[in-house]
């Protein structure tokens, strides 16, 4: 999508080739991790959080399965290295929706 036509649906996040390929690579570090079974999958987006107080971009994984699982890192995705990820996942292994 170019920059223009997100800016006129509202996104914030610019274009970033590289976000893509790093979203992958959280994914695939969630899949080992938390050993999730291959028909389940990880969704991984970079959003941008309007809440009081809350940084203005944030990464979110989630875990769709039986069992949906999801954890906000309160960073950008260029910004979250696999030793954040892991320390997220085994804090908070239920998610935050627990």
């Amino acid at each position: 999508m170019n920059e223009a036509l997100s800016r006129l649906l509202g996104r914030s996040n610019p274009p970033d080739p590289g976000r893509a390929d790093r979203a992958r690579e959280i994914a695939h570090l969630v899949h080992i991790s938390l050993d999730v079974d291959a028909q389940e999958s990880v969704i991984v987006q970079q959003l941008a959080c309007a809440e009081p107080g809350c940084p203005p971009i944030e990464t979110k994984i989630v875990v769709v399965g039986a069992q949906p699982q999801r954890w906000t890192i309160h960073a950008p995705m260029s910004d979250v290295d696999d030793d954040t990820v892991r320390h997220t996942l085994t804090a908070r292994p239920e998610g935050d929706n627990a």
